[in-house]
């Protein structure tokens, strides 16, 4: 409660409040968009206001820690003109078409579209509870319905005024009106600094609560023993010995391995060590990294691409040339790494299953684990709670992590409520990474130097070989999204891919094909534009001549770095832009010392993700998106050895520590009145090539691997 008025002054009587709050106001979207259902409008509710008037908004995408929880309440609270600090969010249940995402198909949380998607679905499901609103107050006003006006969750018509609380159930009665959302200039929160985060107290104080926490009462733990190496099956195992373990509830082989049900994770740790299990690795995974980033090598010399793509005449453009600039990089495997293990709870309710975790793809989830409990689809309940973290992990096509909890659940005849754990070793040699991939480029300039033609040529596995058969070209976009000759308007070129046959499963990772298209495309531009003695402001500017917003946030970039006066003695300096998601990003790094011993000095980023709905939320994605992109470029690799996983924990899997942040980072965000994008993905692609860039100019050696060791 807020202290402000939550119940009507005047003409309603105790019998009808009572009657009226116990009900409440559930909501979906306007009967137009009911009837639309066959054109990807919600049929169930967005919104639940109870009476006490507190809102509760259901998120159908999830929170990794991207905040967009916040961002997708804030929409609708906007809407209604709700008091903020009584609204409240939960993941909305799994149940399709309610809750699918327009985009995909699917309910499931990606490519930084969680507010695009949402956007006039939300608008539109405030703006007619607000509507409804004001027609119940209406009605028992005896008053003109434009008579009454809201302000934070208050109602108020004269001397008369209410809460929501006091209105819900009656609304909730009313046929559902259509309703105009309103206009940018009416906006009190959204576009708004300072909104506080509807989850900042319980992330500061450790009250926030995920699938790694628990939760239910008499919950059981489990832990697997699974196959060091990739294909290995199970030969043997003591179960009879880790029965015998104190607190061990039960032993049982599942298709991933042995899973051993204690009442702690200390006594399921213990039991699972105790089962000394040995492998048949007959079968098992002979790949390893090297040899595979050799292969795809020889591959591109060997044989023509799977695909190609041309404008123009490259072939002539090189040949006229009167210079050509190559260069190849090699891009590792990463491990997405998820502060939160993956963990989950599982449970058998007679005929039904219910999960509760940080579910990011939940229809997939739902499916997969229905198949193996052989049950309805809508009798496997998923519970979504915040998770710690992603990076696509949780996205997984096959749903690896969740179905592990079904074959669990019926190994164990449901007869626990169990959360399945992973310590931080098992969830790293799960054999779920960012590819590997290795790009060669061409670039031709004349003898001004103006660029003539380029080719990005790329070899590596894509993230959706499961739809390939259905959807070849989103299996090959997330090879290639972001590549120099979609983003740059070169007179000619051409793009080609490789697709390698590989054992390792590969997953989406934060980005998807940006992650290393954008640091490839942006190094590579900047030895050409070095190559023609251009400016490389100026020299990128010219090849995007056709793309108004990102010539516009480089400019913007350059300008708040003060690009026409040179750094300091001892500085140098670096650009990247790069467009994804139909969000634009530029950045521009100052560093300083030697390439043996630098430090990242400044990093201004100018973004544009049109309407930016949470500023505040859109900042803290850049930060974070900018170390994200820098641990990237310089720590991580993952290197897998016949078959296995080599680094397992950050002891031997560093990431970018708070010293190598940048000393500061200056963000503008472009005043937009484009309908809003996304920045989580965005934002984490960039910083690693604008800090390389700055490197080769202080006189680095030239990245060809990654990560890039300066000296």
């Amino acid at each position: 409660m807020t202290g402000r008025p939550n119940r009507e002054e005047a003409s309603i009587d105790r019998r009808g409040f009572v009657s009226l709050a116990a009900a409440g106001l559930m909501l979906g979207v306007t009967q137009r968009a009911a009837q639309a259902q066959d054109d990807g409008g919600l049929t169930r509710p967005f919104l639940k206001i109870d009476g006490d008037g507190i809102v509760t908004v259901y998120a159908k995408h999830l929170d990794m820690g991207q905040g967009i929880w916040s961002g997708l309440a804030s929409i609708i609270a906007e809407e209604l003109d709700a008091d903020w600090a009584t609204v409240r969010v939960e993941g909305a249940p799994a149940r399709m078409p309610d809750y699918g995402h327009l985009f995909f198909g699917a309910q499931t949380t990606g490519g930084s579209t969680s507010i695009a998607n949402s956007w006039d679905q939300l608008r539109e499901a405030g703006a007619v509870a607000r509507a409804m609103l004001l027609q119940a107050a209406a009605a028992a006003w005896k008053v003109p319905f434009d008579t009454i006006s809201i302000d934070r969750g208050v109602l108020t018509c004269g001397i008369r005024s209410a809460g929501f609380g006091v209105f819900a159930a009656a609304a909730g009665r009313l046929p559902v009106p259509s309703a105009t959302p309103k206009l940018r200039a009416a906006y009190r929160l959204l576009g708004k600094p300072l909104l506080d985060q509807l989850d900042r107290i319980a992330k500061s104080t450790g009250a926030q609560r995920y699938g790694i926490d628990g939760g239910w009462p008499d919950l059981k733990v489990a832990l697997v023993a699974r196959p060091p190496r990739l294909g290995a099956r199970l030969k043997s195992a003591d179960m009879a010995a880790a029965r015998a373990m104190a607190g061990v509830c039960e032993v049982a082989e599942i298709p991933t391995g042995v899973v051993v049900v204690a009442n702690t994770t200390w006594q399921a740790m213990k039991a699972r060590a105790a089962l000394h299990p040995v492998w048949d690795e007959s079968a098992a995974s002979q790949t390893g990294s090297d040899s595979f980033m050799r292969e795809l090598s020889a591959m591109m010399e060997a044989r023509a691409p799977d695909f190609r793509d041309r404008r123009g005449d490259p072939d002539a453009a090189f040949a006229n040339a009167a210079h050509v600039v190559e260069a190849t990089f090699d891009f590792p495997y990463l491990a997405h790494a998820p502060m939160e293990p993956l963990s989950l709870m599982g449970r058998m309710e007679g005929q039904r299953c219910r999960l509760r975790g940080g579910f990011q793809s939940q229809t997939a989830n739902q499916q997969a684990v229905a198949k193996v409990l052989a049950l309805p689809t809508e009798d496997v309940i998923l519970e979504t709670i915040a998770a710690g973290g992603s990076f696509g992990r949780r996205a997984a096509a096959d749903s690896d992590w969740v179905v592990e909890i079904a074959h669990l659940l019926r190994a164990t005849a449901g007869r626990w409520s169990i959360k399945l754990m992973r310590t931080r070793e098992e969830d790293m040699a799960a054999f779920r990474y960012r590819p590997q991939v290795r790009h060669r480029l061409r670039g031709a300039i004349d003898a001004g130097g103006r660029p003539l033609a380029v080719a990005h040529h790329a070899a590596g596995e894509g993230v959706f070989a499961h739809l390939i058969d259905v959807l070849p070209d989103l299996h090959r976009s997330s090879v290639l999204l972001g590549n120099g000759f979609e983003l740059y308007g070169f007179p000619a070129g051409e793009v080609a891919w490789w697709r390698p046959k590989l054992d390792i499963p590969v997953e989406t990772f934060r980005g998807i094909s940006n992650n290393h298209m954008a640091p490839a495309k942006e190094i590579f531009i900047d030895r050409l534009a070095r190559a023609a003695h251009a400016d490389p402001v100026a020299f990128r500017s010219s090849l995007l001549k056709d793309d108004p917003r990102q010539r516009a946030v480089l400019e913007r970039a350059a300008a708040m770095i003060g690009w026409d006066h040179p750094p300091a003695p001892g500085r140098m300096r670096g650009v990247a832009v790069h467009k994804a998601d139909s969000s634009y990003v530029a950045q521009i790094a100052e560093i300083s010392g030697t390439p043996a011993d630098f430090r990242i000095e400044r990093i201004v980023c100018a973004v544009d993700v049109g309407f930016a709905v949470n500023p505040d939320i859109v900042r803290a994605q850049v930060e974070g998106g900018i170390g994200f992109a820098l641990s990237n470029a310089f720590h991580s690799q993952l290197t897998v050895r016949q078959g296995a996983a080599v680094e397992t924990n950050f002891d031997a899997y560093p990431v970018l520590r708070m010293d190598g942040m940048p000393r500061l980072i200056e963000i503008a965000i472009i005043d937009s009145d484009a309908p809003p994008t996304g920045i989580g993905e965005p934002g984490s692609v960039l910083a690693g090539a604008a800090v390389i860039n700055a490197l080769e100019r202080m006189g680095a050696p030239l990245a060809t691997r990654f990560p890039y060791r300066p000296a």
